[in-house]
């Protein structure tokens, strides 16, 4: 459950997933993408080529799909939120869009080469979502899992963070190791890495990038503006262009084969 300070009831999990992402127009614009060197890295080290295929499982609107597109001929997209698939095939025509999520993927046993899950396994049922991600990968094929967290050990940022109310209100913990979760399941070869990544913006950008956090976006209006007046304290203070640090977490893992 999602702890409100407020005295309002819980959200689940569940719940704050589906109604915190319903604007995928705002999370399109506002979030970032993946840092490259990360990306080749995964490719490189789960052995896959431009002919490989691959799914980006639980896609959003489609910001990692992008970029699988350019390094894949062939990418499905498999994502739960009607809102955010709609953007998601309106931008970008020439993936496979599915309605799918964790413990649903509408794919045959055996057939793609790696599943990408971006900024979404922990919404996941862990592990009901691995068994299920094993099934359509190929003997051997890999996990590849992606996390963009902001760089608290920025001061401004750390700032921030407290005025959003990240610290009491967190839908995941940043520093979670999810290598013994996976190594738990039917997967080997689990290996966690560091990326640096940054987002430019401006005020208007950083705002709406605070907006898109997920217990924010569902927030009673009063509780949301109390937040984005402190978010503003920090923010206005802020020279333009603004570039927002990230440390990008990202798992490698292959499944076991047999």
């Amino acid at each position: 459950m999602n702890e409100d300070p407020s005295g309002a009831a819980p959200i689940s999990g569940d719940e704050l997933g589906r109604r915190g992402f319903s604007d995928g127009e705002r999370y399109q614009a506002a979030r970032p993408d993946y840092p490259a060197d990360g990306l080749d890295y995964l490719v490189r080290s789960l052995g896959l080529s431009g002919a490989s295929r691959v799914v980006d499982l639980g896609a959003g609107t489609g910001i990692l799909t992008r970029q699988l597109h350019d390094r894949f001929s062939e990418v499905a997209a498999v994502e739960p939120s009607a809102g955010m698939r709609s953007v998601l095939a309106a931008s970008l025509s020439a993936v496979t869009v599915m309605d799918g999520r964790d413990t649903a993927i509408p794919l045959p046993d055996d057939s793609v080469d790696a599943v990408f899950v971006a900024q979404a396994f922990h919404w996941f049922d862990a592990p009901r979502a691995l068994a299920e991600i094993y099934r359509v990968l190929v003997p051997g094929g890999g996990l590849a899992l992606l996390w963009n967290n902001r760089d608290e050990s920025v001061e401004w940022v750390a700032a921030l963070g407290k005025a959003m109310r990240w610290h009491v209100r967190q839908p995941y913990r940043a520093s979670t190791d999810y290598s013994a979760v996976l190594a738990a399941g039917p997967f080997t070869d689990v290996a966690r890495r560091q990326f640096a990544h940054q987002q430019v913006l401006d005020r208007r950008g950083l705002y709406q990038r605070v907006l898109t956090v997920s217990y924010i976006s569902v927030m009673e209006e009063r509780e949301r503006n109390r937040v984005m007046a402190d978010v503003a304290a920090v923010v206005e203070e802020l020279p333009e262009p603004i570039t927002l640090p990230y440390v990008t977490e990202v798992y490698r893992a292959s499944a076991i084969r047999g």
